[in-house]
């Protein structure tokens, strides 16, 4: 804002009053004019600054002056002039004060906006931090790119000659007539947006309802598609503190960086996906946003979000608007639903996602445009893209357009339809689905029919296994989802998944039948890259090819002692010919367990209801049980289970609510999956199909040898000479590789190894003796001490020449070793390195940020498949097995990676204060250790409590949770 300074006369003369005020008025008129003029000739390239109160009353705030028939740039000038301030003060306070934002073009949908609740945290604030599950708003937010690219004109001529998609509306690169996806350089998108603006008549800064969302175009690009623009835009943006902080972005390789450019009136309509931000470095935005599991019903058809500022569209009932500035950063948790509106001339953003652009059909080479054409080349090329449908998708070889041919249902719905292209028909589905997979949870890849009352779609896991463990071994699986030991009898089966789909069933029976061969086989080429591509490291096998020939494409596997099918033989052109495949592919007395949806008795494959459905799911073999009962029989089997899921888990009444389906899209579901669904819907509530899981088994008898596991054992001297090596006890920083420094307690609030000095106390003082309280002395020491006495007895046990000719070490494995970088600790790198002696120094941790350290397991240790089998010399955890979920499966994993022989040493709590780091959940005993080793094969070396007492200056200088006292317990156990 410009101040003047009234000057003084250099003669010394006054000048009377009447002649200052008309000099006064004068200037004030002048400067009102030039305003005036300035933002109507260059409202769309200047910047404002913009600075609300937390508690602005919305409607003190929103309210627009003037009569109705006032143009908005008059009703601003009456406003600014007339004698009520009150108003217009406050708009001018909450930044509405653009005669060319739509919050000015269209005050009566500005006054009716339902503002959210968005917390407001100020970045002036070094200290401060956010709830991540809240969508927050973060403002004083100065990066660079504020200063250095805050209009057109500057953005272009500092990133203008890199590449570009163009894009649609529906964030997909547009296409020229050969199929090719349209690129131009940044200078000539920004200027064709603007050009588009300008001469399109239905857009909404000139009166209309704003264009159609596939008319839309957009300049939307990340940093794995275009690394060399992002690199360059990131000079000028860097992830602002405490977001900084947040788990999706705590390391850099985490999660993508995304840019946004948009012209007024354009949108990106209402999504989801992982944790987002976004920070605002030009123009304005209008977010619209519904909390996680806001049904589809509910949010309605895909519409351009602009039109819900305009009342051309319904707003979804329970969605709040939260408008954001220039210098505002927008943070949005997971799976909150969200729409986005340009309100300004070009709208930048700069900000992140979690997860990668693949699951948001982002991840496209890196764009080019040759250097040859010449600027009205370009143009011209640019102009071809501009009428290709933005609607069509690619194949995944980026050339050939997907040939979709489009059928309209009973109630005249559009669907897409691929022809019975079953290959087509799954590639498209997971396009459409893939952000929702996180690729480390099954059950969100496990995409079959969930059942019973707790949606369960691994219960179809756990009834395979029993039939296989009841059918072929003749004995009873372990209970549930429980793991089937490698320290017990175990039988190697060959297991065959036909129709694998993401995978998830072969990477439920891999973490919990580790000695089964499992191979699976897909059609989906989309599947397949998920499988090969995104799922973590494992052993199974997966080939993209039909399950008609489960023994390989030259039949040269081994035969399957099962083969399984969940919800995909119906898709088989010919069971028939599938059965004998399966059967021809299966050892004697090997089974075949499929659950999937069967005709029910009496019920014409000919009837509409079922020919819709036929059609919809490509279910191109819909027969009863008692016809697939035959086709076994003429292929050397018989049919020995038939079980009725359906009933079994009241399909009818929880997953369909005894509620038929309308055969319609809904939320712009319109893949002839989504129809099937239905149609199956229908069917099964009217008792024409049946869900059922059923057991066809290969005449003959089985041979199958039990394995009994055998485990690596740690290094052993057999000659007098061992090696020489001492651990001494002591405590370090962590911080470096060597350790850091030494430190003399167990952290700023308690100093340990006073368990003697405790008991001795106890015994010389105390009044009473009650026998159930008593303990005996040699349950008290000082856990430090123990631990470097058997670490240098077990070290003292290796060759005098370890590790030997092959140089190859064993392994320290140091569980949760890296702090809880989440709950705000710093993290250590090699607090206990020191304690490793003569082996390699790794951690095993479910910190994300851990993923950056080179000698790291990143996994939870109740569940840790990437941890071998008896890799391991010593495994340790400090302060950390109280906040596994389920330390029990803590246990199972120590006991299963730790070599025979080896060592295992763990501290926990006892007595101690609640510490969420995330969570606190368990404390233990000695007896609570002592059994969870004996149980799973160690002998128990060392066990007992040591007392930590705070120092008696903390004591005098420190109040809050934290116990004077603490009891910790130790354990040594050595793996027989």
């Amino acid at each position: 804002m410009t101040r003047f300074r009234r000057q003084p006369r250099r003669d010394g003369r006054v000048l009377d009053r009447r002649r200052v005020t008309i000099i006064l008025i004068s200037a004030l008129s002048a400067f009102i004019f030039g305003v005036n003029y300035y933002l109507s000739n260059n409202g769309d390239e200047d910047d404002y600054h913009y600075h609300e109160s937390r508690n602005l009353d919305k409607t003190a705030a929103l309210r627009s002056n003037g009569s109705d028939n006032q143009s908005s740039a008059s009703k601003k000038e009456e406003s600014a002039l007339s004698d009520n301030q009150s108003s217009a003060s406050k708009k001018e306070e909450y930044g509405m004060k653009r005669n060319n934002s739509l919050l000015n073009l269209h005050p009566a949908s500005t006054e009716n906006l339902p503002l959210c609740s968005a917390t407001r945290i100020s970045l002036s604030d070094k200290n401060t931090s956010f709830d991540e599950a809240k969508p927050t708003i973060f403002t004083d937010w100065s990066p660079a790119a504020l200063e250095n690219w805050k209009d057109r004109m500057s953005f272009i001529q500092r990133f203008g000659s890199h590449p570009q998609y163009v894009k649609g509306g529906d964030v997909q690169p547009l296409q020229n007539a050969r199929g090719e996806k349209c690129t131009a350089r940044t200078s000539i998108l920004v200027d064709t947006m603007r050009e588009r603006f300008d001469n399109d008549e239905s857009n909404i800064a000139g009166g209309g309802h704003g264009r159609q969302m596939k008319d839309d175009l957009l300049f939307f690009t990340n940093d794995v598609e275009n690394p060399t623009f992002m690199e360059s835009i990131l000079k000028d943006v860097s992830v602002p503190p405490p977001i900084s902080q947040h788990s999706a972005w705590a390391d850099e390789n985490m999660g993508f960086r995304v840019f946004s450019a948009m012209e007024q009136g354009s949108s990106h309509p209402f999504h989801f996906h992982e944790a987002a931000w976004l920070g605002q470095v030009s123009g304005a935005r209008l977010w619209y946003i519904l909390p996680p599991g806001t049904s589809k019903k509910v949010v309605g058809a895909k519409v351009n979000g602009c039109d819900y500022f305009t009342g051309a569209a319904a707003l979804p009932s329970g969605a709040k608007a939260c408008i954001q500035r220039s210098g505002e950063v927008f943070y949005l948790p997971p799976s909150w639903l969200h729409a986005t509106c340009a309100l300004e001339p070009f709208s930048v953003g700069v900000g992140g996602q979690g997860g990668s652009p693949k699951g948001y059909e982002q991840d496209f080479p890196v764009p080019t445009v040759p250097n040859e054409w010449t600027e009205a080349q370009e143009r011209a090329e640019l102009a071809k893209c501009s009428a290709v449908n933005v609607n069509k998708q690619t194949q995944t070889d980026g050339a050939k357009i997907e040939s979709v041919k489009e059928k309209k249902d009973d109630e005249q719905q559009n669907w897409k339809w691929f022809d019975g292209n079953i290959g087509e028909y799954y590639d498209k589905l997971e396009r459409d689905e893939h952000a929702k997979r996180n690729p480390n949870v099954i059950t969100s890849y496990a995409v079959h029919r969930w059942m019973g009352p707790q949606r369960k779609t691994l219960d179809h896991y756990i009834l395979i296994r029993k039939a296989i463990y009841e059918m072929v071994l003749g004995r009873l699986p372990p209970p549930g989802e429980e793991v089937t030991s490698t320290g017990e009898e175990s039988y190697p089966l060959r297991v065959f998944d036909g129709g694998c789909g993401l995978g998830a069933g072969l990477m439920w029976f891999e973490e919990h039948e580790r000695t089964w061969s499992m191979t699976g086989h897909t059609i989906s080429q989309e599947q397949y890259t998920w499988i090969t591509k995104d799922l973590p490291e494992h052993k199974f096998n997966v080939r993209l090819l039909t399950y008609d020939k489960p023994l390989g494409e030259n039949e040269s596997d081994d035969k399957y002692h099962a083969i399984y099918s969940i919800e995909a033989s119906i898709h088989s052109p010919n069971l028939s010919n599938t059965i004998k495949a399966w059967s021809d592919a299966l050892e004697p007395g090997g089974v075949i367990v499929i659950i999937d949806d069967f005709l029910s008795v009496g019920v014409s494959r000919d009837d509409p209801d079922v020919d819709l459905f036929a059609k919809s799911w490509i279910a191109n073999s819909v027969y009863s049980t008692t016809e697939v009962a035959d086709m076994a029989e003429k292929n050397n089997m018989a049919l020995v289970q038939d079980r009725d899921l359906g009933s079994q888990y009241s399909i009818a009444k929880l997953n369909y609510r005894n509620k038929a389906p309308k055969l319609r899209d809904e939320a712009g579901r319109v893949h002839q999956g989504w129809l099937g669904s239905k149609a199956r819907q229908k069917l099964f509530l009217d008792g024409k199909i049946t869900y059922r899981m059923i057991v066809l088994q290969k005449h003959g008898d089985i041979s199958i040898e039990a394995e009994h596991a055998t485990c690596a054992a740690v290094a052993a001297s057999h000659e007098d000479e061992t090696l020489a090596v001492e651990i001494h006890p002591t405590l370090m920083t962590g911080k470096g590789k060597e350790g850091g420094a030494q430190q003399e307690c167990l952290s700023g609030w308690y100093c340990c190894g006073k368990g003697e000095e405790y008991w001795d106390d106890l015994a010389a003082t105390r009044t009473e003796s009650t026998k159930f309280l008593t303990l005996p002395r040699d349950l008290f020491g000082d856990y430090l001490t123990s631990f470097a006495k058997h670490l240098t007895e077990f070290y003292q046990t290796y060759p005098v020449d370890y590790p030997g000719q092959d140089n190859k070490k064993g392994i320290f494995l140091d569980i949760g070793g890296t702090g809880s970088v989440a709950s705000g600790m710093t993290m250590v790198t090699s607090k206990f390195a020191h304690f490793a002696g003569p082996l390699d120094y790794w951690v095993l941790d479910s910190e994300p940020s851990a993923k950056k350290l080179s000698n790291a397991i990143v996994c939870d240790i109740d569940d840790c498949p990437a941890a071998q089998d008896c890799s391991y010399d010593v495994t340790f955890s400090f302060t950390v097995l109280e906040h596994a979920a389920r330390p029990w499966k803590s246990f199972d994993t120590i006991a299963r990676i730790t070599k025979k022989g080896g060592l295992t040493l763990h501290l926990v709590p006892w007595s101690y204060q609640w510490h969420a780091t995330p969570a606190d959940n368990y404390r233990f005993s000695h007896t609570a250790l002592t059994t969870l080793l004996q149980d799973r094969g160690f002998e128990v070396l060392d066990v007992g409590y040591d007392i930590c007492n705070q120092p008696e200056l903390v004591r005098k200088k420190r109040k809050d949770e934290h116990f004077e006292v603490i009891w910790l317990t130790y354990v040594v156990g050595r793996k027989l």
